[in-house]
């Protein structure tokens, strides 16, 4: 398809303002011409059409700068999300980010894990860690996230440093946002332990992106 914004005959830096002053025009012209008889008619159809056409994909490109310049590239904006579990929200504005830098694709690889898409989630690492190859909290991220997909064992983060050890049969946790290991379920005698083993696992499940936000 032709350039929508050598249709409308104005660079696409113009001011959104001018864009839509001349699609009206355009739009109001070609609209008139239309209805006249043979090829002037047939033309004025064609070229309403092609505006239209091209009219959606300005506003598309409209609406993704509105949305960045709202937002501002806040990260910390979208960490605060994926911390809230909203992760379209998180989505929507990284999505909105035309410039995507290893920043950007570290955040991306947060939301697909939290969403389960670990594949996903590692080649978006690897992405970060080659915008940026000194980066060590992409990497020891993707190291944690490796050994996560590979079932390996890791034992650090809070008890990491202080002689203690993982408590027999514990299942270690590596993922990239939690930083020590958690304890497997166990088979609950009556409700008192049932219910201490899901507050336990609601403060762990709470912890989860700490680690990597501090590596």
């Amino acid at each position: 398809m032709k350039d929508p914004y050598a249709v409308l005959g104005l660079p696409r830096d113009t001011d959104k303002d001018l864009l839509k002053a001349k699609y009206d025009e355009l739009h109001e012209l070609y609209g008139e011409q239309r209805f006249k008889a043979g090829e002037a008619g047939n033309e004025g159809a064609r070229k309403l059409q092609e505006l239209e056409e091209a009219w959606v994909l300005i506003s598309s490109d409209m609406d993704r700068t509105d949305k960045t310049e709202a937002f501002g590239n806040d990260y910390g904006r979208i960490d605060m999300l994926i911390r809230d579990g909203k992760y379209n929200e998180a989505q929507d504005i990284l999505d909105s980010i035309t410039e995507r830098k290893g920043e950007w694709h570290y955040m991306q690889a947060i939301v697909f894990y939290k969403r389960e898409w670990l594949t996903e989630a590692k080649t978006q690492l690897e992405m970060a860690i080659q915008d940026d190859p000194s980066n060590e909290k992409y990497r020891s991220s993707l190291d944690k996230l490796k050994l996560t997909m590979s079932g390996g064992a890791s034992y650090n983060g809070a008890n990491a440093g202080n002689n203690q050890t993982p408590p027999q049969n514990a299942q270690y946790n590596n993922n990239p946002y939690n930083g020590g290991y958690e304890q497997p379920p166990q088979q609950a005698d009556n409700m008192s332990n049932c219910l201490s083993s899901c507050c336990c696992a609601y403060c762990l499940t709470d912890c989860l992106c700490s680690t990597l936000r501090c590596c």
